[in-house]
């Protein structure tokens, strides 16, 4: 007999109560781990279609909500709704969805301090933990007396059971190299302090390394300069912020490190090709053509 899933709200609502999430989310102590949130989100990727290889410099926890998909990365392992997965900073990874859409829920996160996570041989399937997101998203609807401690209560169950993911029977894998171990210390303070004015010298004394050898490094491994990354880092959390908040441009521009609201401008048109405004806007447009697309 099918195991019974939980029925999960139309996409656009679905969408709107992450989006709810992210911003009650914050920093939870799991295992004596510090875990921060930076977004939460739904993807439908339609029958057929994959995502391009890509990695993150931050632990991205999956969870299929609906349809068929297969991680599609080496030996493809083909899922169904509970199929869970974690990927690891600077993990290399891709996600197809097989004959019928599918919808995910990706949580971003960091950890501190960091742990492995290795690929397992196999990605489990949680169907109940379907039931647990359903909890969630149901809270996440009210905003009642009590809600954001339902909330943080129902978020704690969802991130422990996907951190649960790493003690999944694992494949071999090499350890970490130094330049990569190197890259995800650079990565890591540079998330934690996008909002203080850093210099090369912090960064190196950060990693204990001489800011020669800093530089040549991360180049070597990332192709790309530290400096290069703390601005994309930077742009990245700015329109995070744009899309996700109401915050006038210059509380953004204080929290990504660029106090100067110009110079904010400046940057960040130099990175996207549109003025903040204008991004805030095109976000705004295209949530409104989501919420009139059929629902699951």
């Amino acid at each position: 007999m099918a195991e019974c899933l939980p029925h999960f709200p139309p996409l656009p609502e679905l969408r709107r109560r992450c989006r709810q999430l992210a911003r009650a989310a914050q920093e939870y102590m799991l295992d004596g781990h510090r875990l921060t949130i930076h977004d939460i989100r739904i993807h439908q990727k339609s029958a057929g279609k994959a995502t391009l290889e890509h990695v993150h410099s931050f632990y991205e926890g999956h969870v299929l909500l609906s349809g068929v998909g297969r991680y599609a990365m080496g030996e493809s392992q083909t899922l169904g709704p509970g199929g869970a997965l974690l990927h690891g900073p600077h993990t290399m990874h891709a996600w197809a969805a097989s004959e019928v859409s599918c919808v995910r829920l990706l949580v971003w996160f960091s950890l501190e301090p960091m742990i492995p996570a290795p690929r397992p041989t196999t990605w489990p399937e949680w169907p109940d933990l379907l039931w647990d997101l359903s909890l969630l998203f149901d809270d996440a609807a009210a905003t009642a007396p009590g809600w954001h401690t339902r909330v943080t209560a129902r978020l704690t169950v969802v991130l422990s059971r996907l951190l649960a993911v790493i003690n999944w029977p694992a494949s071999p894998q090499p350890p970490l190299g130094p330049q990569q171990h190197l890259v995800t210390m650079v990565d890591q303070f540079l998330h934690d302090n996008l909002a203080r004015p850093l210099t090369l010298d912090d960064i190196a004394d950060h990693v204990g390394i001489s800011q020669r050898t800093l530089c040549r490094q991360f180049l070597q491994f990332t192709g790309t300069t530290v400096m290069e990354r703390l601005s994309t880092l930077r742009m990245d959390r700015a329109a995070s912020l744009l899309a996700e908040t109401d915050a006038a441009l210059g509380e953004i521009g204080d929290a990504v490190g660029m106090p100067d609201p110009s110079y904010f401008c400046r940057r960040f048109r130099l990175h996207y090709h549109v003025t903040p405004n204008t991004y805030r806007q095109d976000v705004g447009a295209r949530r409104r053509l989501e919420e009139e697309k059929p629902s699951l």
